[in-house]
């Protein structure tokens, strides 16, 4: 009997570094295709977020846009009286205090400094559970509700006598806004000082 079998050479001994190597190269490309999910993921939610952002920012604007009209008593439900100089602004943004009238939202600290400006202590919510109370986007202009958000943006209107050397007495209006998006997480703030032509 004959054996045939011939004994193994060197270079056809297999020694597993083609599996190792295999191997390394899976966990690699594991890794790059987890890490550009999660990539995909962030950037999903920083783009919802911005895009959130800017629907509060515009909204923030229609709202001064909206207080303005207020002051200047144009629009479908103008206050009554309409704004003139500041004769109802009180203190605590509403003289009968009563909410849901016509002197909601008008503030005045004193023709001095302003010790607590009336924004920082305001009621900024729809329950209105405390002085001063804040009033909602087209309450006394008739504009209607900005869709797409979790709630209608709300203002109050500082007013501010000056009386400047040797001139007549003048009138500013010290705008305050918050404005969500619609994720109520999101709020802008915007001010501005406006004065009626």
């Amino acid at each position: 009997m004959t054996n045939n079998l011939k004994p193994l050479s060197p270079h056809s001994r297999q020694s597993g570094a083609a599996l190792i190597t295999g191997l390394i190269f899976l966990v690699v490309l594991s890794m790059i295709g987890i890490t550009a999910a999660r990539m995909s993921t962030l950037e999903e939610r920083m783009s919802g977020n911005m895009r959130d952002r800017s629907i509060a920012m515009q909204a923030a604007e229609l709202a001064l846009r909206d207080a303005e009209r207020d002051i200047l008593g144009r629009g479908t439900t103008p206050r009554n009286p309409v704004i003139a100089g500041i004769s109802d602004f009180v203190a605590d943004c509403d003289q009968d205090n009563t909410d849901d009238t016509d002197d909601d939202g008008l503030c005045y600290n004193g023709p001095l400094a302003w010790a607590t400006a009336a924004w920082t202590a305001a009621d900024w919510t729809t329950n209105m559970t405390s002085e001063p109370t804040s009033v909602e986007y087209g309450r006394f202009t008739g504009a209607a509700p900005i869709a797409a958000l979790s709630e209608q943006p709300r203002y109050l209107i500082e007013g501010m006598r000056k009386t400047p050397a040797g001139g007549g007495e003048s009138f500013y209006f010290r705008i305050t806004v918050r404005a969500q998006g619609a994720n109520p997480n999101t709020v802008v703030w915007l001010q501005e000082v406006f004065k009626p032509i």
